[in-house]
């Protein structure tokens, strides 16, 4: 039976009528009389409540001035400003890395040909090895009192070198500026006829004095860098010790860096040899993961040491690749895939007498060394089966028609390319031309990297023939241990052409990795899965065995937020200059955080549902508010791989990843930086954890900063008026300045707080370039809201009447600069015992501040209502929220400038309810039965988004209605009384077990126990699963243009009997995610990273320089020392 729908619905189906009751249409136009009536006076009760206590006049009064205030900005400018200060602050950061580069080129030149053994007498601090870093005040003034003896040598050592030609520092003027700053500082002038003895023992290298410096978030010592050696190398080893004394004086270099710029923090220089300066110094972490850190993989390491690279792995998969054999190979592809990055290419094949690519949907291409690729590539490891024979000719002309097609077609790299051979050796004779006819007449396009699993001589020695003649690189790999050391060597070789270019550093460019975290590799995001499924193991058997007492500390760290530190990090390569030096000597680098770029944004002048977003070459996320990082607290495995496309979603019907032109398009002038006056998009976007959707027109602007792209965007309505904060009057800014200063260090008084963000990083940065704070329109504006909103901690006149009655909680009003402002009126035990205020201190940035000025914009006669999703109707403590947004307006003009809000009890809500719906007249004026507690009604009211707000069931309390009855939620949305739309989420993560291990293999032993607590414990045992990017769809439900109980976003739903009559032929769409599955050519599960790669290959641009072939090496090849060869 169709819905009838008045002022507010009542449903009558005739398959759940009573059979007492026959007057079907009388009945129904009883109920609807009714609940226009129950509705009329709740929303009057609403509306009182919500008035009074938020006192929304007042408010509007306090911001009515500003109406005068208004101005209309234009996108384009706002842009280009932003732009500039980024671009400031990243030539700044590019300027401190590149006088590292020049100073350890310098000092390189210039070092001591001196040998140090391992037995010398050479120590130095090494960040895994400290142990004490306590402020003792003595030990700082030893190190401080060393650190002045040792910068003597340094200036002694420095005084009458060569000039270097084209070398910043061959100028002795601009070097000596390096010792001004000591020289003032410190008053001591050094005697270079008589240095002091500089030795001191060992144990004195153990104890380094640090102090917490809040810019880096750790314990440091700012006076000096300190050595970090990688996991596999030797810390005395002879090549260690001689690079970690010609580059003790970069901290010359750092710390003045240091001085002209506060706002610089970690430098770093990095060597192949596998040391890295650190500065400023920093006790390692003890955990196991971080002691591994290998800067060496790192991309802002790998990016300016090699250039953009296509690589194939041909990887030997015959029968004798079985046990060790097969593992160290699989360890040789996941260290050559750890030094990949955005900007290369990859594939692996596996070869016998075939050639099969690792992953099914990547055959005959090159794919983008991303990590959601290298990650499928990794997981497939285990899974080729191993037979036969290996025919290196059929690997080989495979790989060389891959290349030579991606050679043609430019669609990769477009410049160097590579064959990575992993194998134990060559069964038999192969075709010797093919290097000829496809390599070296054409100009050695592709180098020849062999790793031989073996110890063969006669193999080894063909095998480096091969490397040789090809301008590679051959190794041995006899032992796990050597095998990360051993691969590395193909990045230096393939520095060689960059620092060719040493003479002239004509085409030398600064390299901007992308997004990653400070320490983070690549396999962290599994790390610390298996650290939360531990957890979660772990509390399984206490729980079974009733001790949750007894807590493993090892895993308690995982169950508390990271502070993961997001940034990117801009490096330059270090030539060497000797004549005798043919690759590169290192890398210098600056990690740039991401907070440093979001303190250039002027988020007050885009304004509440306006943001700014950047982009990378490749199209991918570096900053945007809507890039979700995390999964469970723990990093997710892809998160620097998000697109552009995949953020912002257009408002459309298509099926997912079908991504309409006009997104496509605009990604495409944001990659290549294409100028653009503005591109308007209707999108869809989701609020609260995506389960409310929300529909908006939006304008796009760009402008290119470096080789990211800044994009900023502004809502349709009211995104282009703003309030003129340079023309706001304030009082004497001392007057304030008192309660500006508590609020910096939290609170300015018992109810209000200072939001940490945008309004604190303005007040610093002004500090920190001397700046009168108070002449910044952010904080003019922040302090006009303090002043003209400081009536707030007064008493509410109708206080007394409506606490009790509802039990307000809070009120609150939050500004658009960024002042938050709350009054505890009832206390409360909150259900997750954090405060309320605590949690929504983001003013503009809030969930509910945005919903509310989307939809108060055309109405702004309603207060918006919400309770928190799937709660309990019975616990005291569940509140309501409601909140109001409030205009300025004049003429054409409106801009929002607050949102008022309350919270009061949910029970004092249904018992407002509950009095009201007892009520019952008819339409002759008598009173009648037809109520909400009766048999033959059932009542809700949901909220704009479907959410059950009150029900006289309190289990269905913030739950969505079509879970509670589907086939009510059906009809509500074939009478159009709610329209869905389908929303995607292309950041899920889903948990998948791991693709099972080849059969062939010999699997380990598993030995199960006889004894019942064995037995019980073994049925306890979890599926052990691993995060998986995937692709998520959900429908999200609106409130069309229906009445409604007035002035508030709520439904109130009347149907008869108990709902529980429904129809098989529904097909309910819910707002519950549910992954994707695409339709894919690969047979493996993993069928989204196969369906990115072949349907999603969006345009890309490279900025970094291409060296991809040098006549100066010409004169190498065959040279077997500059290949692999270490034995006469």
């Amino acid at each position: 039976m169709k819905l009838a729908v008045s002022l507010i619905l009542y449903v009558l189906s005739s398959c759940c009528v009573s059979s007492k009751i026959k007057k079907g249409r009388d009945l129904q136009l009883v109920v609807k009389h009714m609940v226009k009536l129950w509705s009329l006076e709740i929303g009057e009760k609403l509306t009182e409540l919500s008035r009074n206590m938020t006192r929304e006049e007042e408010v509007e009064k306090s911001f009515k001035p500003l109406e005068y205030k208004m101005t209309r900005v234009n996108g384009a400018i706002v842009v280009q400003n932003i732009a500039r200060d980024i671009r400031k602050l990243m030539d700044k950061k590019a300027d401190a890395v590149m006088r590292i580069a020049e100073y350890a080129e310098f000092l390189s030149y210039h070092r001591s040909n001196e040998s140090l053994l391992a037995n010398s007498t050479y120590y130095f601090f090494n960040a895994d090895n400290i142990t004490n870093n306590d402020g003792d005040l003595l030990r700082q003034e030893e190190v401080a009192n060393d650190t002045l003896e040792i910068e003597c040598y340094w200036l002694c050592h420095q005084q009458n070198l060569e000039p270097l030609p084209n070398n910043i520092f061959s100028n002795k003027t601009y070097r000596e500026q390096l010792f001004v700053r000591r020289k003032n500082e410190k008053g001591r002038d050094c005697e270079c006829e008589n240095l002091p003895n500089r030795y001191r023992p060992p144990q004195k290298y153990l104890h380094l004095p640090m102090i917490y410096d809040s810019r880096f978030d750790e314990n440091v010592n700012l006076n000096l860098s300190i050595a970090k050696i990688a996991t596999n190398v030797y810390e005395r080893e002879q090549n260690v010790l001689e690079g970690l004394r010609w580059s003790e004086a970069l901290d010359l270099v750092f710390k003045d860096n240091n001085y002209k710029d506060s706002t610089l923090t970690w430098q770093y220089f990095a060597s192949p040899r596998g040391f890295m300066r650190h500065y400023p110094a920093v006790q390692w972490s003890d955990e196991r993961y971080y002691r591994t850190y290998d800067f060496r993989t790192r991309t802002w390491y790998t990016e300016a040491i090699t250039s953009p690279k296509d690589v194939i792995i041909l990887l030997d998969r015959s029968g004798s690749m079985r046990g060790t054999r097969r593992a160290m190979s699989m360890q040789i592809v996941n260290q050559i895939l750890d030094t990949l990055n955005d900007n290369d290419f990859v594939n692996v094949y596996t070869f016998t007498n075939t050639t099969e690519p690792l992953v099914g949907c990547f055959n005959d291409t090159l794919v983008q060394a991303n990590e959601e690729n290298l990650r499928l590539l990794r997981e497939n490891l285990p899974v080729y089966t191993l037979q036969f024979t290996a025919d290196l000719t059929v690997g080989l002309g495979k790989a060389f028609d891959i290349l030579e097609n991606f050679r043609a077609t430019r669609t990769s790299s477009k410049c160097n390319q590579a064959v990575m051979i992993i194998t134990e050796g060559i069964d038999y004779w192969y075709d010797t031309d093919i290097f000829e006819l496809r390599n070296k007449q054409k100009g050695f396009p592709i180098r020849i990297f062999t790793y031989q699993i073996g110890d063969s001589a006669s193999d080894a020695k063909e095998l480096e023939s091969i490397a040789c003649k090809n301008m590679g690189y051959w190794a041995n790999m006899t032992d796990m241990g050597d095998i990360r050391e051993k691969m590395l060597n193909y990045l230096n070789v393939m520095s060689r052409n960059i620092n060719y270019d040493r003479e002239t550093k004509a085409r030398r460019k600064f390299i901007w990795s992308y997004l990653h975290v400070d320490l983070a590799d690549r396999r962290l995001s599994n790390w610390l899965w298996k650290k939360y499924e531990g957890i979660r193991q772990r509390e399984v058997f206490l729980d079974f065995v009733k001790r949750k007492n007894l807590r493993m500390k090892t895993y308690e760290t995982y169950e508390k937020d990271m502070n993961y530190k997001y940034m990117t990090t801009v490096s330059l390569p270090v030539y060497g200059r000797r004549e005798d030096e043919v690759e590169l000597i290192g890398v210098a680098g600056i990690d740039v955080p991401i907070d440093l770029f979001k303190a250039q944004i002027p988020f007050d002048l885009l304004g509440v549902n306006g943001y700014a977003f950047i982009v990378t070459n490749n199209g991918y996320i570096l900053m945007h508010p809507d890039h979700r990082t995390q999964f469970k607290k723990i990093l997710k495995p892809t998160f620097n791989r998000v697109d552009f496309v995949e953020v912002e979603i257009l408002d459309d019907d298509r099926d997912p990843r079908l991504f309409g032109d006009t997104i496509v398009k605009l990604r495409e002038k944001l990659v290549n930086q294409t100028e653009f006056d503005t591109v308007e998009l209707n999108v869809k976007y989701s609020l609260n954890d995506m389960k409310r959707l929300m529909l908006a027109k939006r304008h796009y602007f760009s402008a290119a900063v470096g080789p990211f792209t800044l994009g900023i965007v502004l809502p349709h309505r009211y995104g282009f008026i703003k309030i003129n904060k340079s023309d706001i009057r304030v009082p004497p800014w001392q007057d304030l300045l008192s309660k500006l200063q508590k609020c910096l260090s939290r609170r300015e008084s018992e109810n209000s707080i200072f939001p940490k963000g945008k309004v604190y990083v303005a007040y610093h940065l002004h500090s920190l370039f001397c700046k009168p704070y108070f002449l910044a329109d952010l904080l003019n504006s922040f302090l006009y809201d303090m002043e003209a909103t400081k009536w707030f901690d007064t008493d509410i006149d109708t206080a007394d009447r409506f606490t009790s009655k509802y039990i307000v909680h809070k009120v609150f009003l939050a500004t658009h600069s960024g002042l938050f402002r709350w009054k505890t009126l009832k206390e409360v035990i909150e259900s997750d015992f954090v405060s309320f205020e605590d949690r929504n201190n983001q003013a503009i940035d809030e969930d509910w501040y945005r919903r509310a000025v989307e939809m108060n914009f055309n109405d702004e006669s309603i207060f918006i209502y919400s309770v928190p999703f799937e709660t309990s109707g019975y616990e005291d403590n569940t509140m309501i929220t409601s909140t109001k947004a409030i205009f300025v307006e004049r003429g054409e003009s409106k801009t929002p400038v607050a949102v008022v809000g309350l919270q009061f009890n949910h029970r004092a809500m249904y018992e407002l309810y509950n009095i009201t719906t007892k009520k019952c007249i008819d339409l002759d004026g008598k009173k009648c039965g037809y109520t909400c507690e009766s048999d033959f009604l059932n009542c809700f009211i949901l909220d704009n988004n479907a959410y059950v707000v009150l029900s006289d069931e309190p289990e269905f309390i913030g739950r969505y209605m079509g879970d509670i009855r589907p086939y009510i939620m059906s009809l509500l949305t074939e009478e159009h009384v709610y329209f869905h739309k389908r929303m995607y989420d292309y950041q899920a993560i889903c948990q998948k077990l791991p693709p099972e291990n080849d059969p062939s293999e010999d699997q380990p032993k598993v030995y199960k126990g006889n004894k019942g607590d064995t037995e019980a414990f073994e049925k306890l045992a979890i599926n052990k699963t691993f995060p998986t990017p995937c692709d998520h769809e959900m429908w999200l439900y609106n409130l069309n243009e229906i009445d409604r109980i007035p002035n508030t976003n709520l439904l109130f739903l009347a149907i008869n009997g108990d709902g529980s009559c429904s129809r098989s032929d529904i097909d309910h769409k819910s707002p519950e995610p549910l992954e994707i599955l695409y339709d894919t050519r690969d047979t493996t599960k993993n069928d989204l990273p196969c369906y990115i790669a072949t349907m999603n290959n969006y345009t890309r641009r490279m900025y970094m320089g291409c060296y991809n072939k040098n006549k100066k090496e010409d004169k190498l090849i065959g040279d077997r020392h500059y290949c692999g060869h270490y034995w006469d």
